[in-house]
């Protein structure tokens, strides 16, 4: 903890040296509460702003008011970090950024001083990253190590802002070049297939409605009733159902009332059918309620439950769905495929670009291009393959 010291400064009042790196450094004396002669550094990027840390630290020496800083490791500062600035953010973002710092950030440089991290440590860390091997034993993806790298820099980016460090070491870092995400949509026939072997499945509904809407399965799973207009055929999507590593066994999930990803709520479209459905298993669930009677326990209103109200794990959904792309030949399908494979339909179909973008709930329709860039090359050869034939057709020739 830091330590009150009861202080005089040094005759001369400290002195100020630029680093090799660029940045100022200040240094001074006190004498601490157990009466020990100390010798400290203030850091900044400019020689003012380094002389104004350098009086004012000096003035907490005479007022008695000086806080001798903690020598803090870079372990030590990622925690805190979590603990103090990250509290607003997602539960489920703050589980994955404290799961990143623990298994693959600390191991490497947790325990090296906080003011000694170096960006040639950094870098070094980084290249040891990449050839760290995974639960599958190959090497760690390009994106694993860059969402790696992506904490360090928050965090450290928040030590230079609270003055711990006068500058951020995780700038600059060679990171290795990220490969596009690949995407296995169902088409055509394989549609047809999967359909076909999800008939009778207890989860049939929760795969309709992703491969048919664009729901992403967390945003299924947190559906309530009164987010479904079964007269409009549409659905107000305002939250996810996500995993809450940080409680106890007996709830490990969590309700995040908070709208999905990209911080927006969003209305989504389900064609005529997909209500009937819905109409259908609405009826069933009062049903099971009726069963289940003092024993039912759905506080939130779930659209989707077991028989007795509660909410239905995603990875119970998720064995049941392999089960099902396996008995069709296609193991390599996810289950946020039926997600791309909607937004594949949807363009080939000639929905545009921004209407798919609000469907799915990207953030740009941008994105949605990237993300579906080979879709649209293909759309655009079929437009050019349209013209050429109109032009014939107009012209005679």
């Amino acid at each position: 903890m830091a330590q009150k010291a009861r202080m005089r400064a040094a005759k001369g009042g400290g002195s100020i040296r630029k680093r090799p790196d660029g940045t100022w450094e200040a240094r001074f004396i006190y004498v601490d509460a157990m009466g020990a002669t100390r010798r400290k550094s203030v850091y900044a990027k400019t020689q003012r702003a380094c002389r104004q840390s350098l009086t004012a630290a000096l003035n907490s020496v005479d007022t008695n008011t000086y806080q001798e800083p903690q020598r803090m490791t870079v372990g030590d500062w990622l925690d805190l970090w979590v603990d103090t600035y990250c509290i607003d953010l997602k539960p489920r973002t703050i589980s994955s950024y404290q799961g990143t710092i623990n298994s693959r950030i600390k191991p490497f440089i947790g325990a090296v001083p906080l003011q000694q991290l170096s960006n040639i440590n950094v870098q070094n860390y980084i290249n040891a990253l990449k050839k760290k091997t995974g639960r599958s034993g190959k090497p760690l993806s390009p994106k694993t190590v860059s969402n790696a790298h992506g904490v360090l820099h928050k965090a450290l980016s928040q030590a230079v802002v609270a003055k711990l460090i006068p500058s951020n070491p995780a700038d600059g870092v060679r990171l290795p070049k990220k490969q596009k995400p690949r995407i296995t949509p169902l088409l055509d026939d394989a549609v047809a297939e999967f359909v076909r072997a999800i008939r009778g499945d207890r989860y049939e509904l929760v795969f309709l409605l992703a491969l048919f809407s664009g729901l992403r399965q967390s945003e299924i799973m947190g559906l309530q009733w009164d987010d479904i207009d079964l007269l409009a055929g549409e659905i107000t999507v305002q939250r996810q159902l996500q995993r809450n590593y940080g409680r106890s066994a007996d709830d490990p999930y969590y309700l995040i009332v908070q709208s999905p990803k990209n911080g927006k709520n969003r209305n989504v479209v389900i064609p005529p059918s997909m209500t009937n459905l819905l109409r259908k298993w609405q009826a069933e669930q009062a049903a099971s309620q009726l069963a289940a009677g003092p024993l039912w326990d759905n506080p939130h209103d779930f659209v989707f439950t077991d028989e007795l109200g509660h909410h239905i794990a995603q990875s119970t959904v998720r064995k049941h769905f392999k089960n099902a792309v396996e008995s069709i030949g296609r193991p390599e399908v996810r289950f946020h495929d039926l997600r791309h494979s909607y937004a594949t339909a949807a363009l080939q179909s000639g929905d545009s670009i921004k209407a798919v973008q609000e469907q799915l709930g990207h953030y740009s329709s941008a994105f949605t291009m990237d993300t579906y860039a080979d879709v649209s090359q293909k759309m655009r050869h079929e437009s050019q393959s349209r013209m050429e034939r109109f032009f014939k057709e107009v012209s005679g020739k």
